[in-house]
């Protein structure tokens, strides 16, 4: 639950108008947490975790308990957690009978508390993969990340190889183009989108928090936080402009808000 403000502003900086810093539960508008499973070849790959197991409830959670498993100030004044029973991504997983050890890589695409802390109900081998940019950017910000959202898990740090993007910084995560980790902006510094092509060229595109949903890239309005707006627009219109393409077959952000029936057809769309 955010402040109604926080997903389509554009503003920078602090402002505790926009993050809701005492704004009450019932002035809050509830918006999706998504991770998402790609099946390419025989690899399983995740796209963030979601929120952990642990902190599954049937009411969103106590001051208390927020504080305690958030412990960074910057994402407890801004956001208010409700992970229903068992809808955590390792009870969604089991569903549909796969395992951590299922998994061969979680990317994630940036290192927000609902993005990341899942990571804690898979094995410690499991390999995930996170960005240098959004790695520095964890190192100097102790008021926004806390390490014990990824306390123990196996995690490699990426560098670009690529010039894809917006930034013309990329990497080609299996070599054969299927999976691409793009750089973007929003309202992290490291953060990356991924885009997942079918062998007849069809893509989706998962654009990460450069936007809220579809309402970001065509009214071009960034999220309302952005550690660079003039970055952070040059990266909605790049997600515009491949949300547009013939061969886009779907374009998702981490916190869309597209009908639960869209994203059943992604479920089933081959990549």
């Amino acid at each position: 639950m955010v402040a109604p403000s926080l997903a389509y502003n554009g503003n920078t900086g602090f402002n505790p108008q926009t993050h809701g810093l005492l704004l009450k539960n019932e002035d809050r508008i509830n918006i999706p947490v998504l991770s998402f499973l790609i099946q390419t070849g025989n690899k399983n790959i995740l796209v963030d975790t979601g929120i952990k197991k642990e902190l599954e409830s049937k009411i969103p959670l106590s001051f208390d308990k927020q504080f305690k498993a958030i412990k960074a100030p910057h994402t407890f004044a801004s956001t208010r957690f409700f992970l229903p029973k068992d809808s955590s991504l390792i009870s969604r997983l089991e569903e549909i009978n796969l395992s951590p050890k299922d998994i061969d890589y979680i990317l994630l695409t940036h290192l927000d508390f609902e993005n990341v802390s899942g990571v804690a109900d898979f094995s410690p081998n499991t390999k995930i993969l996170v960005s240098r940019d959004e790695a520095k950017s964890a190192v100097k910000n102790p008021l926004r990340y806390s390490r014990s959202w990824w306390k123990d898990a196996n995690i490699s740090i990426f560098d670009w190889n690529g010039k894809e993007g917006p930034f013309e910084k990329s990497l080609d995560l299996l070599g054969d183009g299927s999976i691409t980790l793009i750089k973007l902006f929003g309202h992290s510094s490291g953060m990356f989108g991924v885009r997942a092509t079918s062998e007849n060229k069809k893509f989706t595109l998962l654009y990460a928090d450069a936007g809220y949903g579809e309402l970001a890239w065509k009214e071009l309005t960034p999220p309302a936080v952005s550690v660079d707006k003039e970055a952070s627009m040059r990266s909605l219109e790049w997600v515009r402009m491949e949300s547009l393409d013939k061969n886009c077959a779907y374009s998702l952000a981490s916190h869309e808000t597209t009908p639960l029936k869209v994203l059943r057809l992604l479920k089933n769309q081959p990549l």
